[in-house]
């Protein structure tokens, strides 16, 4: 499925969608919003899938929004191999 992350379509379970809302509310304070914590940070492609992360140097990042977002970009590579393999298998 695909939800908005940081103006972004991008390719997420439900499992790791509830973990991103998880760390948005642990970075949000009266006043900042956790989700700033992910602007900027990544781009995907058009299939919903993170291609590049990089960290800003006007801001800090948390370390899990990092960790987060790498696993997620090897997650969504995994599920493309794995896809693709069933198509292989089923051809």
């Amino acid at each position: 499925m695909k939800k908005v992350i940081a103006f972004k379509q991008v390719d997420i379970t439900e499992e790791e969608y509830s973990y991103y809302l998880r760390l948005v509310e642990q970075f949000t304070t009266p006043t900042y919003d956790g989700k700033e914590q992910f602007r900027d940070i990544f781009d995907v492609d058009e299939d919903g899938c993170i291609s590049f992360i990089r960290p800003p140097l006007s801001k800090q990042v948390g370390w899990g929004v990092l960790f987060f977002l790498q696993n997620l970009m090897i997650n969504q590579r995994l599920r493309r191999i794995e896809k693709k393999i069933e198509e292989k298998i089923n051809d």
